[in-house]
Order: structure tokens, then sequence, then C-alpha cells
């Protein structure tokens, strides 16, 4: 069998593929590659025993499945001592179990031809996940420019193609479908990557160390340039989410999930996003005290409001490329963006200086993995702060306010007047 070099940021696929552990059922190391299987989110490798002769699936390690890889035997079952997070396992194996026939539309966009090629599939279920595999293709794009990248991507994340890239395969699916398993997809996979002389799979990881990258490459619109944080005017972006709200309290929102699960639409499902909309119009006021001449933008899902001179609502129900790009020029010019833990974040401190995040306590351990950090000295810790699912105006606005205040002196004490 060909020794095949595996690297930290690339699995090879062709011309061979890379050893991916040991069998799950007497734990022999030689295991003879079948081939490769790409039915959606996952990327598996099919693999027989040498020593027993069984034949099994396995993740190969990109994505989620780096840490937490998934085996299948032939008839779809988990095999292994392993336990991947069930999130992972069960809605594969029932993904198997079910495969979705049918065609699926995908574009294949050309920007440069190339016979070696490093393939990057972002494809996921939830919106956060998809963005944050898409940040690696900076990497492939700067340190490898004599392989060319393909993107694999849904429909919806086309206008984040960044330049650099050598093609882009563009599937016609929604997030809440990247779940299945399609031959479709597998089959224009294989047809392509037969095509070319040599490919590798891009890892893909879940949280990048985006520091020090220019995420506007991704948006085509210019960050905030942190250098002039305390020249440019003052400018507070809120990301007024409708599906996670900002509570004044635990009985708010005990109360919204009440009216939620009894079905109330109207006017009691109103009140809740309603009295974000006055929890932010009281975090402005006290702002205004503070900082003069701030203004403000609020981006989100939802209806907009009239909130009077220095408000811009950007909200909207109905999203499109030039709603994103508008909301994307918003946080480009804020210092500071407010919002809800959430993949609605990373957008947001991808663009703006710092923020001021909202933090669910059941959502503790997933602390900064919506933030697209762009600080890799001590400035995240100024810029990036973080205050209880509870927090009223009062506090947030605070944080707001010494981020405006406090920020010279804070870049001169710990970025300049260093060793």
């Amino acid at each position: 069998m060909m020794e095949v070099k595996v690297r930290h940021d690339m699995v090879p696929v062709l011309p061979a593929m890379g050893p991916n552990g040991t069998c799950p059922a007497c734990g022999d190391a030689h295991l003879l590659p079948l081939g490769t299987v790409f039915p959606g989110m996952h990327v598996l490798g099919r693999y027989r025993c040498g020593a027993c002769g069984i034949t099994f699936l396995r993740d190969l390690p990109v994505g989620h499945a780096v840490s937490h890889p998934v085996t299948l035997g032939a008839d779809g079952a988990p095999l292994g001592s392993d336990r991947p997070p069930v999130w992972l396992v069960e809605p594969l194996v029932e993904a198997f179990a079910r495969p979705a026939e049918g065609e699926v539309r995908i574009e294949r966009r050309v920007y440069r031809e190339a016979r070696r090629v490093v393939v990057l599939n972002t494809l996921d279920f939830l919106y956060g996940h998809v963005l944050l595999k898409l940040y690696n293709a900076l990497h492939y794009i700067d340190r490898h420019p004599d392989l060319g990248l393909v993107v694999i991507l849904p429909r919806m994340y086309a206008w984040l193609i960044p330049d650099g890239c050598a093609e882009a395969w563009i599937v016609d699916l929604g997030l809440g479908r990247l779940q299945g398993w399609y031959p479709a997809i597998d089959r224009f996979v294989q047809e392509r990557i037969a095509t070319y002389d040599e490919v590798h799979l891009a890892r893909a990881y879940s949280h990048p160390d985006v520091s020090g990258l220019d995420l506007g490459r991704f948006t085509r619109v210019a960050p905030f340039p942190v250098e002039r944080f305390d020249e440019l005017p003052p400018h507070v972006t809120f990301v007024a989410r409708q599906d996670r709200l900002w509570y004044r309290g635990p009985v708010w929102r005990f109360m919204h999930r009440v009216v939620r699960r009894l079905g109330l639409a109207g006017v009691p499902g109103r009140f809740f996003p309603a009295d974000q909309d006055r929890l932010m119009r009281r975090t402005m006021a006290l702002l205004r005290r503070q900082v003069p001449g701030v203004t403000f933008s609020v981006v989100g899902l939802g209806r907009a409001t009239r909130w009077g001179a220095g408000v811009e609502d950007l909200r909207t129900q109905r999203m499109d490329t030039a709603t994103e790009t508008a909301w994307c020029r918003a946080y480009a010019r804020s210092q500071v963006t407010v919002g809800v833990h959430g993949s609605n974040m990373l957008l947001p401190t991808a663009l703006c200086a710092g923020c001021v995040e909202i933090m669910p306590r059941e959502r503790l351990e997933n602390l900064a993995q919506d933030i697209s950090v762009r600080y890799a000295d001590r400035l995240q810790l100024f810029m990036y702060r973080f205050v209880d699912e509870y927090a009223g105006p009062r506090d947030v606005a605070r944080q707001v306010a010494s981020m405006f205040r406090d920020h010279r002196h804070y870049r001169r004490n710990n970025l300049e007047n260093i060793l």
C-alpha cells in the first residue's frame, strides 16, 4: 500500500487515501481504503479490514469529525467503542437508512483551472457551522497557492465566496435538509474529483483561528479599522433576534416559553419582541448621555419600527444579498455590536471592532464560539465582553460606554507601553 503523508490541514483522497484509525471489530490497523462517500454534510471513507474482512464506513477527519468521527457498519449500525455526540450520530444513522433519492441541483462555478485541488466541504444544517467552516478558505487560498481551492456550500452562502477560489460547487438545499444522505451529491462529487490529478480534503475546522485575517474578504466590506477606534464617529449596532430574545428577567423568559408552546402568535406573542425593543431603547438613551454623538443601527429578522433621529432600523422579514450587505456595512462602521449569543454574532464581530454579548446561562460552555475574534493579543479581552442573559440596559450600557471611554487608556497601557 502506498504510504500517504497526513497533514494537519489536509486529508489526502487522490491518488491515494491516508490512514484512518483501526478496525472497529478486531482493532487491526491494516485497513484497505475502498473509496470515499460524499452524501452531504459528512465525508466518509469506505474501508475493508485486512485481518477480519469486514467493510465499514468512517467519517474522514474533517469538520466535526476531526474530534468526533462516526463509524457505520455495512448495515448502517454505529460501530466502535468511541461515543461521538448523539446530535452527530443519530441524524447520520437515520439519513443512511433513508437516503434522499432524486436529483439535487448543484451549480459549478469555475474561477480558474486547477489539476491539483483541496476541497472544502462547508455543508451543514446550522448557519454558524457553515460560516465557521467557510472561514477555513482563507488558509488554503493564502498558504497553498499551488492548490486550487474548491468550496462546497449551500446556495444562501454563495455571496460569501472569497476571491482566490478555483471553483465553487453551490448546492440548492436549505439548511434544514442538509443532515440528509444524498446519493445525487455523492455522484456529482465523485464525477468531479475523478477529473483531477490530486485531491485533498480541507480539514474544515469548526472553530478556526481567524485573528489577523481580513474577514471582509468574504463580504467585500472592509472591517472597522480598530486603529481609528477613537477617531471615527461613535456607532453601535444592535442585533435583534426573534427566536432568542433579550429578556428583562427569568419570569419574562418563562412566560414567553409558555406563550410559544400554546401557539399564541397574536398579541401575546408580539409582546416579548416588543419588550426587547424597549430594552434596546433604554440602552440607547443611557448611551446618549455617556457617549456624545453616538448613533445606532438595528438589524435582524423582524419588523422595522420608528426609533427617531440617530437610529437606523435595518430589520427585514425577507433576506437577500442587498440586505446582507447593508447589515455588513452597519457592522463595519460600529465600534461595538450588542446582541444575544448565537451564530447571528459571527458576521457582526468579523466586521465591527468589538461587542457586548448577552449570554444565556445554558450556553456558557459555548462561550466565544460565535465570536469572530479579530485580535491575538490582550485587545480581545477589552473588545469582547459578556454579560448575563438577564443583564439590564444599565449593565449593557455601562460596558459599551466603558469601551468608548477607556479604549485609548487600555491600548496605551496594554498594547503600546509593553516590552
